[in-house]
Parts: structure tokens; sequence; C-alpha cells
């Protein structure tokens, strides 16, 4: 399909992404406003930003694509998983990490277990996102070639230009505003798109009777005990790998206070589930009325070309590229910002002008990074899911221990980071036909436990404190909370860290 009106519309949309770019750099002074947006999201930019970022590719496109052949339980990581993923964050994760003021996930590695820690969390987190940015690109690339008829491959360039473009100039700000606006037109297209493609097949009783039941199990059943292990590591590759993503964090640290972070982490999961659930359904949908497709990731845009309009089709491929680059975006500027807070800083002290203009130069290496991966790997799906195994068996256990064991120490971390990763790598290499990652992160957690019980008495636990080198108060970081609690004093003297 080449209509001028539907590729006048897109490229309209693109130049408006690229405007807000333009206007939000100006709002950037320093690192902080680019890295968190000056702290000061409220719960509406806050809820948008999040839900944006988690609809990306991987949903609008991979899922669906899943779905078409493997119905629910080809979807379990995204977006069921990724919707846990962001309701778990909320009730355990987000209090601890805004009290603690950081910029970046990394920083709290190097607060709880030191320098070396803060380094090796940080090489294992960039891969996942290089590895999730191209993800988007080549769901971006595939929909500019089926609307202009270009390759796949200038696709993906013509994208990682505009993303890297508005990334680069508005950092988090233009982030947020873009992922605004993106959320907004994503909504109206998936409205649009759903209740025609359902009329047409008769609606959801009729379409119970023509498609098999399997397709809608949340739950394998008759399986055998290997099966019931994949499904499980289904659920926790992103639902645990991504709560130590910088993404996530990145918004809430970005929030105006603590209980906003929390509210909005809620109320996206469970808006990201429920409207997850429609590109999940119609990739089943399609099965039926496009039955022999080339690529079952474009099912999504071949049922907006059957069944819309030009200006339907328009508004519909709009907030495809809008739930897209909402997410690809987003996963370009937290490598960046690790880079910018905690690898470069290893090695040189830099002042926050000299942070702003290597966070901006980052920007560009890992667009560069994911641009090269993405022309070579074109598979959006497993793309995405394989780049949250890092985070998974390298950076959750030791976040969760830090955050909520007074016994989590440094060896503990280090040995637990590094076993649980070791181990996934060489069982993706010898081994690739076993539940690797759920392996790994036993590894990891079992290495964290047995470490930890052998060394905390002659390695003192770090406290936790802010990037200040202050404590910060350690009740009612969880589901319950309350302005009244009072300030735990449990700290060392020796172990202040602060962010200079």
């Amino acid at each position: 399909m080449n209509n001028i009106w539907v590729i006048g519309g897109i490229a309209a949309y693109l130049l408006g992404m690229l405007y807000i770019g333009f206007k939000t750099s100006r709002n950037i002074n320093n690192s902080e406003d680019f890295i968190v947006a000056g702290r000061r999201l409220p719960l509406g930019l806050a809820v948008a930003t999040l839900f944006a970022t988690w609809f990306g590719g991987g949903t609008s496109m991979g899922a669906a694509g899943e779905s078409y052949y493997h119905g629910f339980l080809g979807a379990i990581a995204d977006p069921f998983g990724a919707g846990l993923c962001l309701i778990l964050g909320g009730l355990f994760f987000v209090r601890t990490m805004r009290r603690m003021q950081l910029l970046t996930i990394a920083d709290f590695f190097a607060i709880k277990y030191g320098k070396t820690n803060e380094l090796l969390a940080s090489i294992i987190t960039i891969p996942a996102f290089v590895g999730w940015v191209a993800a988007e690109l080549v769901a971006l690339g595939f929909i500019v070639h089926s609307i202009t008829g270009l390759s796949p491959a200038w696709g993906i360039v013509i994208s990682a230009l505009v993303v890297l473009f508005y990334t680069y100039q508005g950092g988090m700000w233009a982030v947020t505003i873009t992922d605004f606006v993106q959320m907004i037109i994503l909504v109206v297209g998936l409205l649009i798109i759903f209740p025609v493609v359902l009329h047409d097949v008769g609606g959801l009783n009729t379409l119970r009777t023509q498609i098999p039941d399997k397709m809608f199990y949340i739950y394998p059943r008759n399986a055998s005990f290997n099966d019931w292990l994949f499904y499980i590591q289904a659920w926790l590759i992103v639902g645990f790998g991504s709560i130590p993503g910088q993404d996530l964090m990145q918004r809430s640290l970005s929030s105006k206070d603590e209980n906003t972070a929390q509210n909005a982490s809620y109320l996206s999961g469970i808006a990201y589930i429920l409207l997850g659930i429609i590109p999940v359904t119609l990739g089943i949908v399609g099965r039926l009325v496009v039955p022999e497709i080339a690529n079952s990731e474009m099912i999504l845009v071949v049922l907006a070309q059957k069944y819309l309009p030009n200006i339907g089709v328009a508004i519909f491929v709009g907030a495809l590229l809008s739930a897209i680059m909402s997410s690809c975006d987003s996963a370009i500027l937290a490598p960046a910002s690790i880079i910018t807070r905690n690898i470069v800083p290893y090695f040189k002290k830099l002042d926050s002008k000299e942070e702003l203009v290597v966070a901006r130069y980052a920007t560009l290496g890992i667009t560069i990074a994911a641009l090269v991966i993405a022309l070579w790997f074109q598979n959006i799906y497993s793309l995405m899911v394989s780049s949250w195994a890092f985070l998974l068996v390298g950076c959750f256990v030791p976040l969760l221990f830090g955050i909520w064991s007074k016994k989590a120490n440094t060896p503990a971390a280090t040995w637990s980071s590094i076993s649980g990763f070791v181990s996934w790598l060489l069982l993706t290499v010898f081994s690739p036909n076993t539940p690797n990652e759920l392996i790994g992160l036993g590894v990891s957690f079992v290495s964290f436990v047995m470490v930890m019980l052998a060394t905390y008495k002659k390695v003192a636990p770090k406290p936790l404190l802010d990037i200040y080198g202050q404590p910060i108060d350690l009740k009612w970081r969880g589901p319950i909370h309350s302005s009244n609690s009072k300030l735990s004093l449990d700290t060392a003297k020796d172990t202040v860290y602060v962010r200079e």
C-alpha cells in the first residue's frame, strides 16, 4: 500500500516527534534534566511514560505475531509478564529507589555493593537495552516498509534517525512528552481497529467457535515438566528481569515524589495488561481472517489495511509507530544514562555540563550499535525477550536482596551476578533447548544466599543511603506506607557514597 494520504499522515507524525525534541531541548540544562526530567513528573505523565515505554514493538507486533501461531501461551512474557513487572515494581521496589534519589539503577549497586559491582551491573545492563532498541527498530522498519515500499533495512535506518534526533535533543523530557502523545494515539488506534475486526468475524462468541480453545489457554494443559519450566520462565524473564531495568527505574526516579512513582507503576501495569490483550487477541483473530501471511509479526498492519479506510490506516499505523517509538527512545536513553553516570566516571570524574555532553554522545553510540544488530537480526519478539535475560540472571537477585535483606553484602552480590550470568551464557551456547534463563536465575539466587550466609559477619553489609550519603527511611517501603514513618538510623559511618 502506498496511498499518498497515508504516507503524508505518517510523515506529519514523524515531523511532529522531531518538533517535540527540538522544543523540549530548551528545558535541558544539566544531566539531571536529561536523565530524570528534573524529578518533576506528575502522576499523569508518569503513568503515560511508563505505559508507553512498555507498550512497544514487542507487544504491538511481536506478541501479536506469536499469538497468531501459539495463542495466549505464546505471549506470556509480554504483555502478561511485563504487566506483572510494573505491578511488582510498584509494590516492592520504586519507593526505595525514589528515596535514594538515584539517577540510574547502577547507582544502587554502587551504594549498596561498591564501585566494582556498579561497573559489573552497568556492563550487564547495556547489552540488554541495545538488544531491546534493536527489536524496536526492526518493528519500525517493517512498518515503514509496508507503508512506503522501501526495503525493511531503509525503514530501520530512517526510524533510527528520527528517534535518535528527539532523544538526543530533549532527553527524558522529550521522551516523556512524546510518550504522552504516543499513548493517546495508541489507545485511539487500538479502539478503532479492535471492534471493527471483531464485528467482521461475528463477535467473541462466534470467534470462539471457529478457533480452537487452546489458543485462549493462559496456562499449559497436559504439559510435561519441561514445558512447565519454560512456562514459568516466560513469566519471569520479563516479570522479574525488567525490574532492574533502567527504563522502569528512570521513570520512578523522574516522578515528583514516591507516592507518584508507586501509583504510576500500579496504574500503568493494570492498563498495560488490559490493553495488551487487544493486539494478542487480534493476532489470534488474524489467523482466522488472514490464514496465510509471510511474516506474522506484521498481522496488525495487514488487518488495518484490510479493514480500515485510508484515514483509519493512517491513524492506526501512527498508533503502532507511537507504541514502538515510545519504547525505542526509552531503551536508548536508559543505557546512555548508565554510561554517563556509572561507566565513564569510573575512569574520569565529570562535572554536570560534561555529563550532559557524554549523555548525548552515548545516546548516539547506543543507537548505532542497536542499528547494526537490527539490520543483522530482523526478528522482533525473540530479540526483545532475549534482551531481558541479561538483567534477570545478572542483576535481579542482588537488587532484591539489597533492598529487603539486612545481611546482603558485597561478596554475595559479586558472586551472584557472575555465577548467574556465566551459567546462563554457557547453557545458551551448549544447551539451547533447556530453560536457561530460569536455571541462571536459580544459580544466581543460590549463590547469593550461600555466599551471604558464609560472609556477612566478616564483610559487613553496607546500609542503604541516598546519593548524598544520608540514611533513608527504611520503613513503609512496600505496598503499605505511612507518611508518619520514622527515619531508620541503622547506618555505618564509613560507607557513605556521594555522587559528586
